[in-house]
């Protein structure tokens, strides 16, 4: 596209008394990239210069006309989340299979650019953004919160390995225990007693997800643990925080530790069987 600066110099060379070829030589002397010969000639055979050169190139948007304005318009407004091509598919339906045109006025990137003009030029209104509130967590008190999640990794020749995550809030100190198969509330109890022994006491919170292994139940806020779980809770004398259900942003630091042991621990280390793991972990 000929920049306006250009059309100007060509309509002052040929006023000056320039030839076409001598015109054509200076403008090219003065600038790096000239439009062909035949853009130039347009140009310079011009009685002035226009007082809009792109007018023909800025077309009129194909669908800023009755009755598709209004209607691009209304589905907007209902579904402000719709994708473009739902768009074009109703319009499609509304007025070429019915019968109403025959054509719709342009294609399903017309309709896009068309839709870009009318949010641009606040036509319509911009899609709200429903961005999550975050706020920085206080770091507990040493022994007042320890947080759990399960990870499984595949090591290759059949063998899977289940492992449980504990960590103290404080101290991020990392517990890691594993076996060949699925945790049971009664196993992951088991490490959790062991977990307490090594730190050489108990916390007073728990911190886990909404896993069956822990909770049969959540009706409206109301958590139902398991048997197992739930007399060792009793028993250890520690409270309860239950994560929302499938929410990885409301875990905290757990979903962090899960990926650590998978990349640091298992991922350059190859394993034969359960056993060569447990002994490979930290005791």
């Amino acid at each position: 596209m000929i920049k306006d600066g250009m059309i100007d110099e060509i309509q002052e060379l040929k006023l000056s008394g320039y030839s076409f070829p001598e015109a054509r030589d200076e403008l090219r002397r003065r600038h790096t990239k000239v439009p062909c010969e035949k853009t130039l000639r347009k140009y310079y055979n011009m009685d002035a210069a226009p007082d809009d050169s792109h007018a023909k190139v800025r077309k009129a948007h194909a669908f800023d006309e009755e009755p598709f304005r209004t209607e691009i318009l209304c589905i907007l407004e209902m579904n402000p989340g719709c994708y473009m091509s739902s768009v074009y598919d109703v319009l499609i339906e509304k007025f070429v299979e019915s019968g109403q045109y025959e054509i719709l006025p342009g294609n399903e990137q017309t309709l896009r650019n068309y839709i870009r003009h009318l949010r641009e030029s606040g036509q319509i209104a911009a899609k709200e953004e429903h961005r999550r509130l975050y706020d920085v967590m206080p770091t507990p008190d040493p022994g007042k919160k320890a947080q759990i999640d399960f990870g499984q990794y595949d090591c290759g020749d059949g063998l899977v390995v289940h492992f449980i995550c504990i960590v103290l809030w404080h101290s991020r100190l990392l517990g890691v225990y594993a076996q060949d198969h699925k945790f049971s509330s009664e196993e992951s109890c088991r490490a959790l007693h062991r977990f307490t022994v090594k730190c050489g006491g108990r916390v007073e919170e728990l911190v886990i997800d909404q896993d069956s292994v822990f909770v049969t139940d959540e009706i409206y806020g109301e958590v139902f643990e398991t048997k197992a779980f739930k007399d060792f809770l009793h028993e250890q004398d520690m409270r309860l925080w239950v994560c929302r259900k499938a929410d990885p942003e409301s875990k905290g630091c757990i979903e962090n530790a899960v990926g650590f042991v998978k990349k640091r621990f298992f991922s350059a280390r190859r394993f034969k069987s359960i056993d060569e793991v447990q002994r490979s972990l930290p005791a």
